[in-house]
């Protein structure tokens, strides 16, 4: 009994109110219909929200970026949601100055209180459909039951969910159709012209080095400190560079220096287990797959469902399924320099192709179907 309400009834519990919003808002567009002229043929203006301090981290500034690069600089506008004004009212101003025909929203933005945020996700929804906006909906962590919630309310009639996880496993804890994944990180040309040129000083020659670099948190700390003992048992070293949940991120810089300067960087796809969480045993597409390529070094991670649509495991990087396999597949590569180089090569040429093609905005333009971008 107890399994059947944590794994089935709670995490369906997010249907409540995006029913309840899918019915207002039919409402709301008889309503817009009736007073409002329907929206004229103009270039796409795409908003994208952020908190100040979200600003500073790398997968926002690449968003912005990589937009940039899809639409041009003209068309992409960013959104800094402040603390101190009223979120709604900030999002009323965006609307009037800018009149943007998409809005990508970010559940991280507001208030991260269960009610505050449904609430608030909510107004949101009313406001982007009375004015004809299409929603896209940046849900990088479907598993936290308030951020699907909220994404879920806000692209109740229209838009656009994106996901770090294939829709076919988690259909039965989402309400709607509207969701595209595992989405590749959306990653733009200026930062991998950056990182080209720091890849220039990368230390040459030396024994062949295995790092781990990110966030740290159950299981992935299990896991990484068993791979961490099998390898010392066989005269290797993982080096873990990682920070708590809490703690503070380090510069863009060093983070790209890092992972350009390991000959090997080893990552995991496991969510964090919590009681905010449905579903904690399917992995994610984390970002890091795509900057660790990017970075020209290679990468060791698992194979989990839908990465093969970009990158394929032993061609663009090294998959493993548990932590005695990533330590035998570690310690086969820390022996064979040719081989780190080879596979490292394939991939970054992939993650490069996929960046230049702008693989992440064009599959969210080819979903969006008549409400596209473009």
């Amino acid at each position: 009994m107890g399994l059947f309400i944590r794994n089935w009834l709670i995490p369906r519990g997010v249907f409540f109110p995006y029913w309840i919003n899918w019915c207002l808002l039919f409402f709301v567009g008889m309503a817009r219909n009736l007073v409002k002229r329907p929206k004229k043929n103009k270039p796409s203006i795409l908003c994208i929200e952020a908190g100040s301090g979200g600003w500073e981290i790398i997968e926002y500034k690449e968003l912005y970026a990589s937009a940039c690069d899809f639409l041009g600089s003209k068309q992409v506008h960013k959104v800094i949601i402040t603390r101190d004004k009223n979120y709604l009212e900030q999002l009323k101003q965006t609307i009037a100055e800018l009149s943007p025909t998409h809005y990508l929203y970010s559940p991280r933005t507001g208030s991260q209180q269960w009610l505050i945020g449904l609430y608030q996700s909510f107004k949101i929804s009313f406001l982007l459909y009375w004015h004809n906006i299409t929603p896209i909906t940046s849900l990088t962590d479907l598993p936290v039951r308030a951020w699907r919630a909220q994404c879920a309310v806000i692209t109740a009639r229209t838009g656009l969910v994106v996901s770090l996880m294939l829709p076919r496993e988690v259909h039965p804890i989402f309400p709607h159709k509207r969701l595209i994944g595992p989405s590749l990180m959306p990653f733009s040309e200026t930062t991998m012209d950056q990182i080209n040129e720091l890849s220039r000083n990368k230390p040459r020659g030396g024994a062949p080095t295995a790092v781990f670099a990110g966030s740290l948190y159950e299981p992935r700390i299990t896991l990484l400190n068993d791979i961490s003992k099998g390898l010392t048992a066989r005269g290797f070293n993982l080096e873990i560079k990682g920070r708590r949940m809490e703690n503070k991120r380090g510069p863009d810089s060093e983070y790209w220096q890092t992972l350009i300067n390991a000959s090997m960087v080893v990552t995991t796809a496991e969510q964090q287990v919590d009681n905010r969480r449905d579903w904690n045993w399917l992995p994610h597409f984390i970002y890091r797959y795509t900057e660790v390529l990017i970075c020209g070094s290679l990468l060791v991670a698992p194979d989990i469902p839908g990465i093969r649509r970009y990158y394929t495991p032993g061609v663009h990087f090294i998959a493993f399924s548990s932590s005695s396999q990533a330590v035998e597949t570690i310690a086969d590569h820390l022996n064979n320099e040719a081989k780190i180089e080879k596979i490292a090569a394939q991939g970054k040429a992939k993650a490069q192709a996929l960046v230049r093609s702008h693989t992440y905005w064009a599959c969210v333009d080819t979903a969006l179907g008549k409400e596209s971008l473009t």
